[in-house]
């Protein structure tokens, strides 16, 4: 098995979320949804479909995003509601807002939203390097950031609503906010279900969202990307999956690894506690620097993978860390040593 193809296995693609969802219908040229007629369609997404439209009354086009599923439609529309405000407050160019929303003529629900150039992200970053994607994941750390200072974080991360503008410039449909709160106020809302391969553990379990599993989210956005994630089907053939880690050198790969595995900790001791830690690591590992989840002890699959693929890499990046030399107490530092030569024996 070629090293690209082991990091592969250690970062699956997460079932899509289409597999149990009914076929799609796709709308004519010319349709109605409210003032807004469809002029063409885009490409599909894990939430449904985009299409460019035109208003009827003004000479304004925009992009509208047709959810497949009927179920959803009071959901997506009381989340939509409910971040009037919180839309409002934020000024970052990342995210956009809505223009209008509705119900289509079979109960499927649609957002429309400003039409910028390019194309949803999923289908628009297969062209490009891996380093590249990774920046764009640093532009939503970035913007993710600057939420705070209204007291928002991101709840939900729907892939379907993250778009690729000329730059390359990362877009978010601004569809998935919420009050970053202690206790949770109102009832809960369902989350979509585009977005489930997303959630954190913690938030499956009931928990409320956190910048811990903001973290998640963006993390696993980072495996997908990281990963070439598999298109979905479209038109009866499946897009293969890129094939985006073949030219890094055994260390870029597992110190990439390093930094997939503390983003998806199954729990939040393990993860990184928000998105600013995780884009520091981005960064340190783009510039080819030593980053935090390089510095914790290894995990069982990470250190296996070491072992099967260069010995110099444990050599330059974990020994060190082991040889006792640092200021550590005594007992520390001798179990520090003893792990170190674990690993070495592990590797020859």
């Amino acid at each position: 098995m070629s090293a690209a193809a082991r990091f592969s296995a250690l970062f699956p693609a997460p079932a899509s979320a289409n597999a149990a969802a009914a076929p799609s219908v796709l709308l004519r040229a010319g349709e109605a949804l409210g003032v807004w007629r469809i002029s063409a369609p885009l490409q599909p997404c894990e939430s449904g479909r985009w299409y460019s439209v035109e208003h009827s009354l003004a000479a304004q086009t925009a992009a509208v995003l047709v959810y497949q599923r009927p179920g959803e439609a009071m959901a997506v529309l009381l989340r939509l509601a409910e971040q009037a405000g919180a839309a409002a407050a934020q000024a970052d160019p990342l995210f956009v807002n809505a223009l209008d929303s509705g119900v289509t003529a079979d109960g499927l629900p649609y957002i429309v939203l400003p039409g910028p150039a390019g194309l949803p992200l999923m289908s628009a970053s297969a062209e490009l390097p891996l380093r590249q994607r990774l920046q764009l994941v640093l532009q939503l750390c970035d913007a993710l950031q600057s939420l705070r200072e209204h007291g928002l974080l991101l709840r939900e991360l729907d892939p379907g609503l993250l778009w690729l503008a000329p730059g390359p410039q990362l877009r978010l449909m601004n569809l998935g906010l919420a009050d970053l709160a202690d206790e949770p106020r109102g009832m809960p809302q369902p989350y979509g279900t585009a977005a489930q391969p997303f959630q954190s553990p913690e938030l499956q379990a009931g928990a409320l969202p956190s910048l811990a599993s903001e973290a998640y989210a963006v993390g696993m956005l980072c495996c997908w990307l990281a990963n070439g994630r598999p298109l979905r089907q479209q038109d009866g053939a499946l897009l293969q999956s890129i094939n985006s880690t073949a030219g890094l050198t055994a260390a870029e790969r597992v110190s990439l690894e390093a930094v997939l595995h503390k983003a998806v900790a199954p729990t939040t001791v393990l993860r990184y506690p928000s998105v600013r830690e995780l884009a520091e690591d981005l960064r340190a590992w783009l510039a080819g620097e030593s980053h935090s989840a390089l510095r914790l002890t290894p995990m069982p699959a990470l250190a296996a993978h070491v072992a099967a693929n260069d010995a110099a890499v444990v050599e330059r990046l974990f020994v060190p860390a082991f040889d006792g030399s640092a200021d550590q107490p005594p007992a520390q530092a001798g179990l520090l040593r003893r792990v170190g030569q674990a690993l070495q024996r592990l590797i020859r």
